[in-house]
């Protein structure tokens, strides 16, 4: 069996999204010919809250490699809390161990935190083992520039100049990139005049049934919200940047449309924004609730900026009585939430870029309503369309049909795409040989050439 060295800075016990797709990839990845090994943090470095319970979702037999890391309480004095850079020495370090005591075939690095890519090229560099680059988000983007400046990251300008010196550096050798969207790699390749579109794939989060079995054999109490109120739950759980409030704006006008043609149903329903903030210790600004109060609906509308934890986040979707997507104004962004919505078997709307992947998931697995925007056409041209939605769904939302899940979602099983991930080992390796063999080549025939000359020099001399 292969060997590949999984490099994760944000792991298990954690439930941020890299680590829950490393561990969709890890899980699945042996059935398919390669051993992962997973090269990580210790938890005790993670500046976030973690759950425990998490790596009672891991493979009993998975290899895990934890490191230490440099402490984020005096990191953060000179600027610095990303994880990936505050591990990057350690792993290195463990990274060159691994390396020089067994074989590996290749090293697999998803990102964020983006620092780690660097690692890639490095091992290259010193073992001329091939790498492949995963990409959750993009790294290098316009898009914040686009935005007022009180609306960008904190220290956006130095994060931004640092992601345009290091990627050029660690994309110049890699074997391979996939990302969880066509549209997050065609940025990378369309940056990049030595990558073409035969160099990426795309491999979406997929999605895990065995994690919905586990909360449904192990419930945990719901920290929003009560069921069994009365009232009609509709949550959206997950980050929700400026780019996606558009969407948002489409919803909280459907709501109030509704309540002034029909209060009756409308005023059972209750919206529900969970961890809507990326930051690991969010400042209070409840931007959701801001943009419902513009609306009018504000006591309708409960925002917590905090983040909960992977299976909590199962647990609200099981209980909510439907669940809202919200795309974004670019075209490529994909949610990787709409797999454990799906799997929820809870109604699903969603306002999405019509060129988003999200539309033909919802569509071919037939799990949810998506009302689609684009150049002609603005999200709150969608409105009608979302309050005669939820004006349905409130009538009688105990009988509503669930959302159809079986061979229609298998395709985007997480074991599908570990098998797709795998497809893409195997072509790395491949180009990767072709590469030695074409080097040892060209070796080969200067060496005939300057063995030639000579020949014909020292015949020469003789005459």
């Amino acid at each position: 069996m292969k060997r590949v060295v999984i490099i994760g800075a944000d792991f298990s016990p954690s439930s941020l999204p890299p680590a829950t797709r490393i561990r969709f990839f890890a899980t699945h990845l042996p059935e398919f010919g390669w051993q992962p090994i997973i090269l990580t943090t210790d938890p005790k470095f993670y500046d976030w809250n973690v759950d425990p319970e998490n790596e009672h979702l891991l493979p009993a037999s998975l290899e895990i490699d934890r490191t230490d890391a440099f402490s984020a309480n005096w990191t953060r004095k000179i600027g610095v809390g990303d994880v990936g850079m505050r591990s990057l020495w350690q792993h290195w370090t463990r990274l060159k161990r691994i390396c020089e005591s067994q074989p590996i075939d290749l090293i697999f690095i998803p990102v964020p935190p983006y620092m780690s890519m660097v690692l890639g090229r490095l091992a290259h560099m010193r073992f001329g083992i091939p790498y492949v680059i995963d990409y959750i988000d993009p790294w290098v983007t316009d898009y914040y520039w686009k935005l007022p400046k009180e609306q960008r990251p904190p220290k956006w300008v130095l994060a931004d100049a640092l992601s345009r010196m290091a990627e050029p550096f660690s994309i110049k050798r890699v074997s391979h990139i996939t990302g969880v969207s066509k549209g997050t790699t065609d940025s990378v390749v369309a940056r990049y005049a030595h990558l073409g579109s035969e160099n990426a794939t795309e491999i979406p989060y997929g999605a895990s049934v065995s994690d919905f079995e586990y909360v449904r054999r192990h419930p945990r109490p719901n920290p929003i919200f009560d069921r069994q109120d009365g009232l009609v739950h509709v949550s959206y759980v997950g980050a929700c940047i400026p780019a996606m409030h558009g969407s948002v704006r489409a919803l909280f006008q459907a709501m109030r449309v509704g309540l002034e043609t029909s209060r009756d149903i409308f005023s059972r329903i209750r919206l529900h924004f969970v961890g809507t903030t990326y930051a690991h210790s969010p400042i209070d600004k409840r931007a959701i609730e801001a943009l419902a109060r513009e609306v009018g609906i504000e006591g309708y509308v409960d925002e917590r900026l905090s983040r909960v934890s992977y299976l909590d986040s199962l647990q609200i979707m099981i209980d909510s009585h439907a669940l809202f997507l919200a795309g974004s104004e670019e075209p490529h962004y994909t949610a990787s939430k709409v797999f454990p919505y799906i799997l929820s078997k809870r109604p699903i709307l969603a306002i999405f870029h019509e060129e988003s992947s999200v539309v033909d998931i919802l569509r071919e697995t037939r799990a949810g309503q998506v009302f689609t925007f684009g150049a002609n056409q603005k999200p709150l041209d969608r409105v009608s369309d979302v309050a005669a939605w939820l004006g349905a769904l409130e009538c009688s939302p105990e009988a509503r049909p669930l959302s159809v899940v079986g061979d229609d979602i298998e395709p985007y099983s997480t074991r599908q795409m570990a098998r797709r991930l795998a497809g893409v080992f195997e072509k790395a390796i491949r180009i990767q040989q072709s590469e030695q063999d074409a080097l040892v080549e060209s070796m080969e025939a200067d060496s005939n050439r300057l063995a030639n000359e000579h020949q014909t020099s020292l015949n020469s001399n003789s005459i």
